[in-house]
């Protein structure tokens, strides 16, 4: 891939870490930080689509259903923050696994603006019948990395996502 000259200066200007593999005038992407990251998340997902299939459940409804399993009587707005989601996405999520029996929605006792989620039996059952293929499955996806290069790796990856959210807020 070739790209003008202008832009190679650019990316060199940007990229203070290194992460541009250059081979003369090509700047190889595919090996960006950024690159990586999504291929791997990428495979990571259609995995667990692919597991979760079986179960009639996506990866982004495993994760709302464990989390409500997980914790009692959470609102759905606390809910919209821990996925770092807009209100009416986490409601359509949510009103997917309603459907679904998994989960149910109820008016906070306390607060009548906020909904409470639950898991319900059903849900409660499919959470135990999916946390050890997740388990599992990321298991093998740390495979042979030692928990010291696992542990770098995850604050690497949060200085990262500090970073990215750092340039958002201020770009905004």
């Amino acid at each position: 891939m070739y790209m003008e000259k202008s832009r190679i200066e650019r990316y060199r200007q940007i990229d203070k870490a290194g992460t541009w593999l250059e081979r003369g005038e090509e700047i190889m992407i595919n090996e960006t930080t950024g690159y990586v990251i999504c291929r791997t998340a990428r495979k990571i997902h259609q995995h667990m689509t692919n597991s979760l299939a079986q179960f009639d459940i996506t990866p982004e409804q495993w994760v709302v259903l464990q989390i409500v399993a997980e914790e009692a009587d959470l609102s759905q707005q606390k809910l919209a923050e821990r996925l770092e989601k807009d209100k009416n996405s986490t409601k359509a999520l949510v009103d997917r696994l309603i459907k679904k029996g998994l989960l149910k929605r109820q008016r906070s006792a306390d607060d009548k603006r906020l909904y409470q989620l639950k898991a319900t039996g059903s849900g409660l059952a499919l959470a135990e019948k999916i946390a050890p293929l997740d388990s599992t499955f990321m298991q093998e996806v740390e495979g042979n990395v030692t928990g010291e290069e696992l542990s770098m790796f995850m604050q690497t990856l949060r200085k990262l996502e500090k970073n990215i959210t750092q340039n958002i807020t201020a770009a905004t």
